[in-house]
Formats: C-alpha cells, structure tokens, sequence
C-alpha cells in the first residue's frame, strides 16, 4: 500500500464531513433513541489513556438504546448508569460508527477462531470495560483480561467475578503481564483500539513478548493509518481526553517484519461492517476506505 500524504487526509477530511451531513439528514436522525440515563455515581478517576476504555463503553451503551441496535451490550448500558457517567462527551457520531463497526468485526473474527479452537485461552489486552465475552461465549473458552491497574479495579467492580473470566492488572509495555496466564493452549490476543496508543518500538516489543510466550495463536488487532499519528485533537472523541496517538501504519503486512513468525492473514476496513446497515458505509468504503481504521488479523507461531 502507498504511502498516505497529507492530500489524502485532507480528501478524506472532506469526504468525512459530507458523509457526515448525508447521513445525519437521511439516517442517523431516524435511528436515534433515547440514551442510558445515568445514576449518581462515584467519581471517576482514570490515567490519560485509560480514559479512552469509556468512549465505547459510551457508544455501546447509548446504540444498545436505539430502536434496532446493530449491537446490543446489557453491560455498557448498566455500567454506565452504575457510574454516573454523561456519555455527551465521548459518544460523537464518527467515533460511534467507527466502535459499532469494529465490533461487529472483532466479535465475527472471535467466533470465528472459537469455532476452530473452542478450548482456547482468549487473552484482551488494553480490554477497558469490553464484555465481549458475553457476545461470544461458546461455554468452553477461558478469557484474561489485561489492562491497567486503575482500569481493573473499576472493571473488577462492575463486573464481578465468573469463572472462566480473569482479569490481570498489568503494564503491556512491561514483560511481566503474561506471569498469570497459561500458555498450554491456542491463544487468542485480542488488541482492539489499543496499539495507536503505543510507539513503535513498544508494539514490536509487544509482538516479540506474545510470540516468545505464547508461542502460536492469533492477533486480532485495530490498526490505524499513519496519517492518524499525532491527529487526536481530529478525533470527534479522543480529542476530548488527554490520550495521543502514537501509532499508525498503512500496511499491515508491514508489521511481518517487527517480529519474526507473525503472518497477516487479512485485513478488514470498518467501512466493510458499515455497508451492511447503511449506503452512507457503501459510499465510504468505494472512496475513503485507505484512511478508515481496520481490524488485521495474524496468526503467529
């Protein structure tokens, strides 16, 4: 894949926009429902990228309230509402399809691995407040949940305990984080809306720490183009939260080369989810797909 220049962001910028009018004058309006409304809760106190773990959780919580939700998550609406939080500043309506498409693309992609190896270990790195366990359970794997010690405590708390869920504070950037975690299995790593928060050189230690320990399973992992690195104050949502963007890359077998015995398998533009429901996500996947998020999928070994 070309490099992506500064024209391509700024074609696409405008390309966004207009599918933006399009589809809150045709659409959006008329799926719309009422949002979670939320309960006093505890204040919130979470580091600068951990922040970020409430922008879907947000957005998941207020489609589970539409009339036809494309997805449904009982979870995001109660935690929500359990903590008190206003969803007015992260859910915007670029970041709001982009997480609905990523889910139904992560969470296809996750059952479709289950199927192959019902009796994996599912390891979700940077996991925040996802349950999609609940989405994907076939009633044989076991899920670890990894993520920041501050994140944990509050996801511990909310969610409680289930015995095939465990949830590990740990730092990823740290080689330490896979201590708890049996590794006498098929492994699949689950990195959504994570590694544009890493640099480089953390990613490609990241890939040697799941390849020497883990030893074979699969990646599925949100990549963002490069043009993105830096460009969070152009995020709808993430411009609200002190978080950078750090990582991008247009190609993700690019990424073969970070570590010896991953393979990309295939990559998938957001814009692929979007199409099913709406002509707005046809439009952009004809036009503006090279500067669309996209999930990559790897097999390591």
């Amino acid at each position: 894949m070309e490099g992506l220049t500064y024209k391509h962001f700024l074609v696409g910028a405008i390309g966004a926009v207009i599918l933006f009018i399009l589809y809150r004058k045709f659409v959006g309006k008329k799926q719309q429902g009422p949002k979670p409304k939320p309960r006093e809760g505890a204040a919130i106190s979470l580091g600068d990228v951990q922040e970020t773990a409430l922008i879907p959780l947000a957005i998941k919580a207020n489609e589970s309230a539409r009339k036809q939700p494309r997805i449904y998550d009982e979870k995001a609406v109660q935690i929500i509402a359990d903590l008190g939080v206003d969803t007015e500043k992260y859910d915007k309506y670029f970041s709001h399809e982009g997480v609905v498409a990523r889910t139904l693309l992560f969470d296809e992609a996750t059952r479709e691995l289950l199927e192959k190896y019902p009796e994996a270990n599912v390891v979700n790195i940077g996991c925040g407040f996802d349950d999609r366990f609940s989405r994907t359970d076939n009633g044989k794997c076991h899920w670890y949940h990894v993520d920041m010690p501050d994140l944990i405590e509050l996801r511990c708390r909310v969610f409680g305990s289930h015995e095939r869920q465990t949830c590990i504070a740990g730092n990823l950037v740290r080689d330490d984080w896979t201590k708890d975690i049996p590794n006498n299995r098929e492994t699949i790593i689950i990195a959504e809306g994570l590694f544009m928060y890493f640099t480089e050189e953390q990613v490609k230690a990241l890939m040697a720490q799941i390849k020497s320990y883990f030893h074979h399973g699969y990646l599925l992992v949100e990549l963002m183009p490069s043009f993105a690195t830096g460009n969070e104050r152009m995020h709808d949502s993430v411009k609200s939260t002190k978080a950078h963007f750090t990582f991008g890359i247009n190609d993700g077998k690019e990424m073969e080369k970070y570590c010896d015995g991953f393979t990309l398998l295939r990559e998938s533009t957001f814009f692929e989810a979007m199409k099913r429901y709406s002509w707005i996500g046809w439009i952009g996947d004809k036009l503006f797909r090279r500067i669309m998020n996209r999930l990559a999928i790897f097999e390591f070994k």
